[in-house]
This record gives structure tokens, sequence and C-alpha cells, in this order.
């Protein structure tokens, strides 16, 4: 009984408000196509019918949607007009004037939902709505404003593209409050396709891909928080699949207020990931007028399985087949004929020999000292601070030859012992050519003329290769553990940050976040660019090959060790890291290539500088095996350089950055090029710079010809790398690293390999057949990459200028042909490293000269 009361109460009130506002309810059906005219005010509201019209025989089977076309004359964001239209796909409302990217919009086109986007089989107790609109397409859109008197035009009418075809260009035009939609079904056996679109002005638009539901987003804040999305200015491209979207997929096209979410006009490109980060006064709202972008689509096929497996299958059976190549040259050796061709020339350690110490010349030493055994606690490095036995029992059985009565730096070296804290004592730099016992008992004036710090005129390798053979062998052995402990420590992180991003991509659905070549990327499982990622399975496989090639020949010296006081030093350890970091490459460019952009790119090319600096340290470890860098402090100095890497990734450069490094470059360099001409013994202290200057005072003519050259060259390069550099500062400061360590890598390859030739040293011919190898794939390869696909330096939008088709087998493009080739290149480079002095097996190390 209370109830009832309460009910009649609640009956009177509704009445008695409805009759007090005088609202009045018009109910109309309206047909498409015709622009209808609508006074609105607080006091009316509009019930519209609309009946589409009927289906042609070429429409049947296709459930069309309806766009709705509204402008409103007048209203503010406050008192808006409201539009809900009813359809059998659900219900849905909007607002005239809306804003939209800071922008005030007085009219919308939106595409209603097709009404078999609904649930395919409905509930029968739900049907239409009695006295409405029944039949297919048909919706109603009810209309009402709290505002004052104003006009309202629309038009309901069929959208002139609905169905995407398959491999046929469709032509549109697309503005900011008239977005586009397209659906795409996929056809009987398809899979996958790629959608493609392309557009001939610069206007920014974001495409966005939606499952075949409703509502439809077709605003710029409903497309972030719906499906995949991607800015694009000229050209963009993704490939879908059908597992995702089992009933098609919908393509909505959303043109931006302003460029700045495509990286142009207002947002640097170096910071547009911030962007939506600064904090400050949010810009005023205006209008603006339209802005319409004219754009082509085209879905097209993606590849098969078949087309996979034969990609995949014949990039395995190129590098496999350098195995193969590899087996049946080490079978060969068997053949005499083959084995007389590439056995070299050495001179071979023999029991007596060790037995008996011989000097670097061959005369017999006056005293052997006991050798004793390491103990756990000794270290092979000497430069580390630490007293090493082996290292003080190295050079107190080194033979000492006497320094020239000119220097008396050398005279105090007789007396002197070895400081095991510097990298080489005094003594041992005196060249065996100003020894009596050297050549023959004869001196030439230059052989006598000794410079600074006690310098011999004339650099035998001898003189600079006076530590144990175990004693090298453990500090080259160093650079193998340090790169690895390195390796393990850096990797880790990496691929876990690669991941999460990897994720963030999916969850939010933004193609942003990674700058693939979307023109040539074929996913495969979780990776969205399988072929580059796998594209570098070549560092990899090639850089195991070399390890086991120089694991082979250091076995090989191991079984017959070679006499001491001939040939060049073995450095097998520092070679072993070329291989392994080769393979660390591997690693790290495919975690960068799982989602490549600005946060991540130094690790795709933090190793690299690693294979350039040892590149570096090897060339010059052959020639100057007891002054040569240690592990410890050459991976100091690259951590140095990433981090520097670093701050230009993430700071986007700047004059501040790009001053501090210009600067240490040159001071650095500089330095470096005064510890390389003085043999290592010049110290950034008040000594050894007297000692410079009065070697310049006392006498014009330099000291070594070759070596200073060598050094004003490479200063030159630098120093122009530096102010290029600086003049430019481009945001790619990890490119311009790369640039200075490969171009300085390049220069001493060069240089060591013409030092050479001129000092007479011929290279066995298969030396050259490696020389010629890596030459032949260097100079495609950089070609490659300066054409590269994508540019993380810039904005997404922009980055996709450079996307480009798929050149080889329809699977790869142009930076997985730079991965394959430069893989091979540095194969090619680090055999000829191992080869070219081999020719110098049976050369005394006294006649070795150094440069």
């Amino acid at each position: 009984m209370f109830a009832t009361v309460i009910w009649r109460v609640y009956a009177v009130l509704v009445a008695a408000s409805a009759a007090l506002s005088e609202i009045t309810v018009v109910q109309m059906r309206l047909d498409y196509n015709v622009e209808y005219e609508l006074q609105l005010n607080d006091t009316v509201e509009y019930i519209l019918d609309f009946t589409p019209p009927e289906t042609t025989e070429s429409e049947e089977g296709v459930s069309w949607p309806t766009v709705l076309c509204v402008n409103s004359s007048g209203g503010d964001l406050a008192q808006p007009v409201l539009l809900t239209s009813r359809l059998r796909a659900g219900a849905i409302t909007w607002q005239l004037p809306y804003e939209s990217d800071s922008t005030t919009h007085f009219e919308l086109e939106r595409t209603l939902c097709p009404d078999d986007t609904a649930e395919l089989d409905p509930n029968p107790n739900c049907g239409a709505r009695s006295g409405g609109t029944v039949g297919r397409g048909a919706f109603s859109l009810h209309v009402s404003s709290s505002c004052g008197a104003l006009l309202l035009h629309l038009v309901a009418r069929r959208p002139q593209h609905w169905r995407l075809p398959f491999l046929s260009p469709v032509h549109l035009a697309a503005t900011q409050t008239a977005p586009r939609v397209f659906h795409y079904q996929f056809e009987e056996g398809q899979q996958s396709v790629r959608l493609v679109v392309q557009s001939d002005d610069d206007i920014c638009v974001s495409i966005s891909i939606q499952n075949y539901s409703c509502p439809i987003a077709q605003t710029l804040e409903e497309i972030s928080n719906t499906g995949l999305r991607m800015t694009v200015l000229r050209s963009g491209a993704v490939q879908l699949s059908r597992w995702r979207y089992p009933r098609g997929f919908l393509v909505v096209a959303v043109v931006l207020a302003r460029q700045e979410a495509c990286g142009e006009v207002g947002t640097d490109d170096s910071a547009w990931l911030w962007a939506a980060a600064v904090l400050g006064d949010q810009p005023a709202h205006h209008d603006s007028p339209p802005r319409t972008k004219l754009l082509t689509f085209t879905v097209e096929a993606s590849l098969s399985r078949t087309q996979y497996a034969v990609a995949i299958g014949s990039t395995m059976a190129l590098f496999l087949a350098f195995y193969v190549a590899f087996g049946a040259l080490v079978l060969a050796q068997r053949w005499p004929p083959f084995h007389d061709l590439v056995r070299p020339t050495a001179v071979l350690a023999d029991t007596s020999e060790e037995a008996l110490p011989t000097q670097t010349n061959g005369a017999p030493a006056t005293s052997t000292p006991a050798r004793r055994r390491r103990g756990s606690n000794d270290t092979f490095d000497s430069s580390d601070g630490s007293s090493s036995e082996e290292e003080e029992e190295s050079a107190s059985a080194s033979p000492i030859f006497p320094a020239t009565p000119t220097s008396p730096t050398a005279q105090v070296a007789l007396t002197t012992p070895v400081d095991p804290v510097s990298p080489v004592s005094p003594v041992s730099l005196v060249s065996p050519a100003a020894s009596p016992h050297a050549n023959g008992g004869t001196n030439t004036t230059d052989e006598q003329r000794a410079g600074p710090f006690g310098l011999p005129a004339r650099l035998r390798l001898a003189a600079l290769a006076r530590r144990r053979e175990r004693t090298l062998r453990a500090r080259s052995d160093r650079y193998l553990y340090t790169l690895v402990t390195v390796a393990v420590f850096y990797a880790l992180p990496v691929v876990q940050f690669v991941a999460v991003i990897h994720l963030m991509m999916n969850v939010s659905g933004s193609l942003d976040t990674c700058y693939y070549n979307f023109l040539c990327a074929h996913p495969a499982g979780l990776l969205h660019d399988f072929n580059h990622v796998f594209s570098n399975a070549g560092y990899l496989l090639l850089g195991a090959l070399f390890l086991l090639q120089v694991q082979r020949r250091r076995a090989r010296r191991r079984r017959r060790p070679r006499h001491q006081d001939y040939g060049i030093p073995a450095h097998y350890g520092l070679l072993s890291a070329l291989g392994a970091a080769m393979m660390v490459v591997a690693l790290m460019s495919a975690s960068y290539h799982v989602c490549p952009n600005r946060l991540n790119f130094q690790f795709d090319t933090a190793f690299m500088y690693v294979l350039a600096v040892l590149s570096m340290v090897k060339v010059y470890q052959s020639r100057h095996p007891d002054v040569n860098a240690r592990a410890h402090s050459t991976f100091a100095a690259l951590a140095v350089l990433i981090a520097i890497v670093v701050w230009g990734v993430l700071g986007g450069g700047g004059p501040l950055l790009w001053g501090v490094w210009s600067a240490l470059h040159v001071a650095t360099f500089l330095l470096l090029s005064l510890r390389i001409y003085y043999v290592g013994q010049f110290r950034l202290e008040k000594e050894s710079v007297a000692e410079a200057a009065r070697e310049l005072r006392r006498s014009a003519r330099p000291l070594y010809s070759a070596r200073l050259a060598l050094l004003l060259l490479a200063n030159a390069l630098n120093w122009m790398l530096a102010a290029y550099g600086l003049v430019r500062q481009t945001s790619d400061f990890a490119g311009h690293m790369l640039q200075v360590l490969l171009g300085n890598t390049l220069l001493y390859m060069v240089a060591y390999l013409v030092l050479k030739l001129v000092q007479g040293e011929r290279l066995r011919w298969y030396a050259w057949c490696w020389l010629a190898g890596a030459a032949a794939a260097w100079l495609p390869a950089i070609y490659l990459f300066l054409a590269g696909s994508a540019d993380w330096a810039a904005s997404p939008a922009r980055s996709r200028l450079h996307n480009h088709r798929c050149k080889v087998m329809q699977f790869y493009d142009s930076h997985d042909l730079w991965h394959m080739l430069s893989a091979v290149a540095l194969y090619f480079s680090f055999n000829a490293m191992l080869t070219w002095d081999d020719g110098l097996s049976a050369v005394k190390k006294s006649d070795i000269p150094v440069f």
C-alpha cells in the first residue's frame, strides 16, 4: 500500500515537471541523401527515423553503414547539441560543438556501425521498437539542445567506399571533422595482408586499425585507446593477421589539427617522445580551417609460409657454406701439394733451445734465472700495481742491450731495475740495432742516435717483445674474459628492457613506439619484424666460425711451438675477443630490432664500438706487445664513450654536448698520439713534457718520420670529424661516434698494410684473398647502410618516409643486406688481420720494423 502511494506521487511530480518545461517531442521519418534543416531550442526534441534505400544486386551480402553529416550554427561546450543514434548494434552519443586536439568544431561526420557488428545471434525476445523503423540498416536519431535558438543541418547517406578491395587502390579525402572508415574482409585462404597508405602531401594524419565491432572510434581521443594506430605523412604500412581480426578489420583515417604529432612544425624532432610530458600552460582553444588530406589505401598480399621457409633456408645455407668451405680447406691440407702452398715457413722451437735460453740475436745468455711457480695471488698484468713474479722473472731473463752513450736515460736504464708498475721499462725500448753484437757488430750513425726517453733511432720488434710468451698470452686472454663478463652484464638488462618496450607497444597499440621498415617487416610469432632480427644470424655464425679458426691455430701452435725470437707474437686472446664481440653484436642488434627506437639505439651500436676499438688495439699490439693497452683500461675507455653516447641519445645533443665532446675528442687524440709516437713512454707529467720539448729544440728532424706522418694524418682526420660534428650538431650522435671509430679503424688498417709493403714485407696469397673479399663486401655494405630504411633520430611519421620495399626474395630490405654483408666483411677483415703477418714467421724479431 505504501509503495503504491509513493509511485502515484512520483508520477504526479513527473507530469507537473513536463508541463512546466513545455518540451515538445517531434518524431519524423526522413530519407537518405536529403539535407534537412532543424530549428533547435530548449523546448523541442526530435526523434528522427531513417530508412536506408533498397540494396542493389551488387550490394547483396554486404552490410553497409550510414554516414551521418551534422552542422550546427551555434552553441558552446557548456550547452551543446546532443545527438544520440539508436542502432541495431547499439547506441552512440555525440555533441556539437566538440573539442578535439585543442580545436573546437561545429560540424561532424561520423560513420555509424553496420548491423552485422551486433551480436550474431541476438536475443529473440528483444525485437524492434514498437512503432519505430525496422529493416536492414535502419536507425533513429534523437536530437536535443539546452541552448537558445540555433539551426542544425543534417544528412544521412551511404559511404562512397566501404569495403576495401584486394590489390586495388582506393583514393579518398579526409578532413579533421570527417574521418574516413573502411572495412576489409579477409578472403578465403588469406591468413594475413599488408595495408599500405600513401599520400602526396605532408598533412599529418593518424591511421587506426580496429576490430570489426561497435562503436567505431573516430576521434583522436578515442583512437588513442582503441586498436593499433600510427601517424603518417606520405607513407605508412602495417601487416595484419586473420587470427587477430577474424571478422576483418576497420581502417579509420583521422586528420590531425596540427603537425606536432608527426614531428613537423613547432616540435623538436629529437625530443618528440617527451613532448607530452612537458608541464606548462595548455594552448588556448581555437577554431581552424579544415585540413584536407588526400590518401590512397591498398591492401596487398603478405608472404606465405613457403616464402618464409625459402628465405630462412637460403640465409642459413649462405652462412653455413662458410663452415663447409672451412672444413674443405682443413681436409685439403692433407693433400701434400696444397699443404705446401699454405704451410707457414716458421722456425720451430726445440728442446735444446728451450733448455738454453738465447738472446734475441741468437747469442747464448750468460745466466739463467731460476724459474718459480706463479703464486695464486700473482697477476700477469704489471700495470695494475701488483708485483707479478712472472713479469719480474721475464724482465730479468730478457737480454739487455747496451744503450748508446748519447742517451743519459738509457745509461741509467742499465742499472735501473724493472718497474713492475710501468707498461715497459726503459731498458726494454733499447733497439738491438744499437748493440755492437747486433748485425755483425756494425752500427750506422742513425742507429747510434738516441731520442728522448732513451728511444733508439730504429725501432725493432725485439725491443718491444721482451715479455715472456706466457705473460703476453695471459694479457691477450684477458681481453676475451673481460669482454665476456661485460657482455653478460650488459646483455641481460638489454633483453629485459627491449621485452618491456615491445610489451608496451602491444598493450598501447601505438605503432609509433618502434621504428620499423613497415613496408618490409615480416612478423613471426611474437616478433613484429622477424626479418631484421633474423638477418643478424650472420654475425653469430661467422663470429663463431672465426673463434673456431683462432682456437685451431692456437692448438696447432701449442702442438708445434715456434722459436720465440722469430715472427710476430701471437695474440689469440685478443683475436678470440674479436670473434666473441661479433657474436655479441648479433645479440645486441637482434634485441634492438625487436623494437627499434631512440631509447635503445645505443644497444645496437655499443658492441660495434667495441669491435672498432679492439681492431685498432689488435693492429697496434702486433708490433707493440709490451706497451699495448691493457684490457681493463681499454674497456674503461669504452665505458666512457658509451656514457657519452647515452648522453647524446637521451639528451638529444645540443651545444653543450657537442662542445664537450669535440674538446675531449681533440685533446684525447692528441695525448694518445704523443703516447704512440714515444712508444708508450710519454705521460702527462712535467718531466715527460720537458723531455719531449728538449727533443723538439735539439733536432728539427723527427725521430720516426713514418710514425709522425701517420699520426699527423690521423690527427687531421679526427680534427675534421670533430669540427664537422660541432658545426652540424646532428641529433644522431651515436652515428657520429660510430663514424669516428670506424674511420680511425679503417685508416689504421690501411696504414698498417701500406707500411708493411713500404718496408718490403710481403703478404701470403691467402691474406690477399681475405683483403680482397673484405673490400668487396665493405663497399656495398656501406652503401646499403647509408640507404637506411628508417631513421630513429626523426619522428615516427618522418621515419616512415625512408621505408621501402623488400629487395631480395620479397623478404629482405637494404638494412637486412647490410647485416649480412657487414658480417661477411667483418669475417674477412678479421681473417686478414689473422694472416697478414704470416710471411714474417721465419724473420727474426730483431729484423722486423716497428710502425
